[in-house]
């Protein structure tokens, strides 16, 4: 059971980094991004598409990290330019379709077959407790942490950060204190574009997974953050843990292994009908 547990947690660290970036971009910009994981999965299979052409690993690596980073911007981009003032509907509707279009996109350049991805880190395993924990683990784990950390004291303590708060609650306000707020959302979309994609290039070699399986990791990517309420960051990163976690111990157990992909589907319904109780309960009084 141990061993499961800690297997899920490679798994658990980019549902944890992936709900990061989905909350940080629903509380500055209003978007829930469903593309989120296709946008890793796109930078993750041009780097190995790029490493089967006989480039240095490393080198394809930043490849792939700046080319989700760069279409991230520009989805960013069109977003602050064409729709700075949308309604919930049409952010729904563009990040759908953001979403059909990386699939398409990634299906015909890199197929539907799983690809063999090289592993970024040397192969080495630690033994903690009589428990052999990969050293993939042991980083992507530790990478998870500092995402979370990292994005909680840029919103909280730093002048960026501020700003980036301020756009997403008085929009006109920070637009009139003549504040880029065009750039510093695009900003936001880049970046969690590249920690995607990192995410992703650190867990894939495990999973060898078809493009469109790895996209659609922002389901228990959104399972978390909604748990988290799409605003804390800290809920909803260890709740991708606990995510990877469950599945991974579901993975050892007889009757289980079979469905433990439905477990994000079945904490969304759960989380939704916790809130819906709170909010009858809050009527009622």
């Amino acid at each position: 059971m141990i061993d499961g547990i800690v297997a899920g947690l490679a798994s658990g660290t980019a549902y944890a980094i992936l709900a990061v970036c989905v909350v940080v971009l629903f509380r500055l910009t209003g978007v829930l991004n469903f593309a989120q994981a296709a946008l890793g999965a796109f930078g993750a299979y041009l780097c190995y598409a790029l490493a089967g052409a006989h480039l240095p690993l490393w080198l394809a690596a930043l490849a792939g990290l700046a080319a989700a980073g760069i279409i991230a911007g520009l989805v960013g981009w069109v977003l602050a330019r064409w729709f700075s003032t949308p309604t919930t509907t049409e952010r729904i509707v563009v990040s759908v379709v953001f979403l059909i279009v990386l699939l398409a996109a990634g299906f015909r350049l890199f197929g539907d077959t799983p690809r063999v991805m090289p592993s970024l880190l040397p192969e080495g395993v630690l033994t903690i407790g009589g428990v052999r924990v990969s050293l993939t683990t042991v980083v992507a784990l530790g990478l998870a942490v500092a995402v979370a950390v990292g994005v909680s004291l840029l919103l909280r303590h730093t002048h960026v950060g501020v700003r980036l708060q301020a756009m997403s609650e008085r929009p006109m306000t920070v637009q009139l204190l003549r504040v880029n707020t065009r750039a510093l959302s695009i900003g936001a979309w880049a970046g969690t574009g590249v920690l995607s994609a990192l995410a992703l290039l650190l867990v894939a070699p495990a999973r060898n997974q078809t493009f469109e399986s790895m996209s659609f990791l922002v389901i228990p990517a959104l399972a978390a953050a909604l748990l988290g309420g799409f605003s804390n960051i800290w809920v909803a990163a260890g709740s991708g843990l606990a995510i990877g976690a469950i599945e991974g111990a579901a993975a050892r157990i007889d009757g289980l292994a079979n469905y433990r992909g439905a477990l994000p589907f079945v904490l969304i319904v759960i989380a939704l009908i916790w809130m819906r109780r709170r909010r009858v309960w809050d009527d009622a009084r």
